[in-house]
Order: structure tokens, then sequence, then C-alpha cells
């Protein structure tokens, strides 16, 4: 490591977490007078925010929670993608960390989609774009969001080994899968829901 030492690699790795960590759907819900916690699902993400407040809100919700995990993996690539690789894609995982488990909501929070897809973006870019795709496809087969995201989340690993070899680097593959098994462990009630065809469909209007 040689770009300042275990003390700067600290630093900036807690500031990814709490960059991740803001509740961004809280705060653009508290702009509509809304507790997101206490309505529809619960969940601070785009989804939730779109079914209480509409798609302008969540979409904005979306940009934004996407911001963080690409600034974030963004940040410490730029500092360590020579000279320690594996700190080097750790930006947006500890970000992802944060959205999911945010030491302002009691280390509670989001599913992490938006945050990873930032994160992968900012990561490599086409296999990200590949993910979106899937995912916009299966909710617009589907009505399912949850599905969605779990897809594209599981695929990303997948594309990148049979498409992208030459970045399929083991620190870029070792995100792509820990980003994975994130949404898979976030989405478990919604997994539950599905098997039970009792899960939300887009189209929804939550109270």
């Amino acid at each position: 490591m040689s770009q300042g030492g275990p003390a700067l690699a600290a630093a900036v790795i807690v500031g990814c977490y709490l960059v991740g960590a803001v509740p961004v759907g809280v705060f653009v819900a508290r702009r509509h007078g809304v507790d997101i916690r206490q309505h529809g699902s619960g969940n601070i993400g785009f989804t939730n925010v779109a079914r209480v407040l509409g798609w302008r809100a969540g979409l904005l919700v979306f940009g934004l929670d996407t911001a963080k995990g690409a600034v974030s993996m963004a940040a410490t690539r730029a500092l360590w993608h020579e000279s320690a690789p594996w700190l080097s894609v750790a930006g947006g995982l500890a970000a992802v960390l944060g959205h999911n488990y945010s030491v302002f909501l009691g280390f509670r929070g989001g599913k992490g989609i938006s945050a990873s897809l930032g994160a992968s973006l900012a990561l490599v870019w086409p296999v990200a774009l590949m993910a979106l795709g899937l995912f916009v496809l299966t909710v617009a087969a589907s009505r399912y969001v949850s599905l969605g995201s779990i897809l594209a989340a599981c695929s990303q690993p997948v594309w990148a080994a049979l498409l992208f070899p030459d970045r399929a680097t083991p620190q870029v593959q070792g995100v792509l899968c820990a980003l994975a098994v994130l949404a898979v462990a976030q989405h478990r009630d919604n997994i539950r829901r599905l098997m039970r065809g009792t899960e939300n469909r887009v189209g929804r209007r939550a109270s």
C-alpha cells in the first residue's frame, strides 16, 4: 500500500460507509411530510418511495443512492487501483453496507440495489448495464421489482466471467459475488412472498 498508508485507507473506507449510510429515501420522503419507514413496506429504497410518493420521488432516490455507490467505488479505485487491488474495490462495498446497515438508522436501512448498481458501474460498467437491462426485462415481464433485483445482482459475476474475462479479476469477482449475496440476503422476505405468490407487483400504489 503506497497511497497514504493504513490510516488513510481506514479513513477513506469509513468515509465510503458513511456516504452509503446517508438515508436518502428518508430525507426525500420527509420533504413530502412523510416518514417512509411508516408507509408501504417500510423500506427506504426507491421502490417503496415510488409506491408511496410517486415515480418522480422514487427516481430521485434511485439516482442519489446509485451515486453513493459509484462515488465511493470510484474513490478507492482512483487511490489504490494499482497499488492495492483488494482495497481499490472496497469503497463500493463499504457504501452498500452503509446503505443496508446505516449508522444513522440504528444499523437498519435499504436493500442496497441502487447503491450496488452504482458500485458496479464504477467497477465494470458493461456488466452493470447488462444487469440493469436484465432488471428492466424481468420487471417488465413479471412486474416484480424484487425478482428483477435479485436476478440482476446474481447475474453480474456470470456476465463478468463469461463476457469480460480480462476485467474479471479476483477482486472484481469477489465484490460482484459479495453484492449478489447481500442482495439475496436483503430480499429473503421478498423471496418468501414470491414463493407464496403474495409479493407486491409494480403498479400497486401503497397507502
